[in-house]
């Protein structure tokens, strides 16, 4: 089997499908693997460190992604890589398929392509390996932004997070107490913040609590709650995500516009149209900007800022997946793997998940019809 690494070319992402550990255990498990020139370089890995184990470098995305049976992505293909593809390949991305373009769907089902979406995977305990690291890694950045942009250098109110003796830390609110919400409160809370976190379930608080300690203070998701936290907080952060939908604005405009100036909100969801009514998507080379005197961060790739930990993090979930349908073909992997098929969108251009259909107006249709 032939696979096929191509270079992210999302703006400003770093991440690649594999590091050179990667490759070379899909090497041993009997794969060819072609690598884009340049591919590794945004996560510090040269085209040597590919060819030194056993990878082969091409320098065309052409051959990258129209010669391979397999391809690796963090993201999912674009219109132009789409076009690209040839038939019948197994695409292995986060792919988000429900809310892609309509024509890169179109061009999915054309060419007949088998689509395992990594943020899918779920395991027999109900975890998503591949989304709960990489919200693992945002809900952690997320904080560090908060930080950086609090300061006044970057216009920020000027806040020290952990406080001192005699002088109170910032408040840090949270919306989502998910894995990314979570996370952040941890990292918040270590750093000396006073926490609020707050969610429409108690259930996903009640675990929060558990992990963060009783320093964290917990809410109910509601408006008046919302306007009173968003009236306190020097640090807003958007954690709500939904699988396979658009994100809900949980903070209306006119919500922000209650914030105290120079504070700071950090949108971890928006890549899915964001929780908080104000945001748009910014890049990691221009994060911010600032609308109704409140800063806002709102880059969708996140993990790419630490992009050497991002890929190993992607690639530890990946490998065992990718290695399977190495060994033992495609529809032997999926059967027999325990979660593979869990990831499943389209077989061979066949809609095979209930929420892509239902984006795309399509029939659906259960793996056991399709996979003899």
């Amino acid at each position: 089997m032939i696979l096929g690494i191509p270079r992210e070319r999302f703006v400003d992402e770093r991440r690649v499908g594999l590091s050179p550990a990667g490759v070379r255990d899909l090497v041993e498990a009997g794969a060819t693997v072609y690598i884009e020139s340049g591919a590794g370089e945004g996560a510090g890995w040269t085209d040597a460190d590919y060819e030194e184990i056993g990878g082969r470098i091409v320098f065309s995305r052409e051959e990258v992604l129209g010669r391979p049976d397999m391809i690796v992505k963090v993201l999912p293909p674009n219109a132009e890589e789409s076009e690209l593809l040839r038939d019948d390949q197994v695409l292995m991305s986060y792919l988000q398929l429900p809310l892609a373009r309509r024509e890169v769907f179109d061009d999915y089902c054309e060419r007949r392509i088998t689509a395992i979406g990594l943020e899918n995977v779920e395991k027999e305990d109900g975890r998503h390996p591949v989304r709960r690291a990489m919200s693992e890694i945002a809900g952690a950045l997320a904080v560090h932004a908060a930080v950086e942009y609090l300061g006044s250098d970057k216009g920020g109110r000027g806040v020290l997070v952990g406080g001192l003796p005699g002088v109170p830390p910032a408040s840090v609110g949270i919306i989502g107490a998910g894995v990314v919400g979570t996370t952040a409160a941890q990292h918040a809370l270590n750093m000396g913040a006073h926490v609020i976190l707050i969610d429409h379930r108690v259930a996903p608080l009640r675990d929060a609590m558990h992990i963060c300690g009783q320093g964290l203070q917990t809410g109910i998701i509601n408006e008046h709650n919302l306007e009173k936290m968003v009236k306190f907080v020097d640090v807003l952060i958007g954690a709500v995500l939904i699988e396979d939908y658009p994100t809900p604005h949980i903070v209306t405009r006119e919500m922000v516009a209650m914030m105290k100036p120079r504070s700071v909100i950090v949108d971890v969801a928006i890549d899915q149209g964001g929780s908080i009514e104000t945001t748009r998507p910014t890049t990691l080379s221009d994060p911010t900007y600032i609308e109704s005197g409140v800063i806002h961060y709102a880059v969708p790739n996140m993990p790419s800022r630490v992009s050497r930990t991002s890929t190993r993090a992607f690639q530890n979930q990946v490998i065992p997946l990718a290695k399977k349908i190495v060994i033992d073909g495609l529809d032997k992997a999926l059967k027999e793997h325990p979660y593979m098929m869990s990831g499943l969108n389209l077989y061979k251009g066949e809609v095979t998940r209930e929420a892509v259909a239902k984006a795309f107006d399509v029939p659906c249709k259960s793996s056991s019809e399709v996979i003899q």
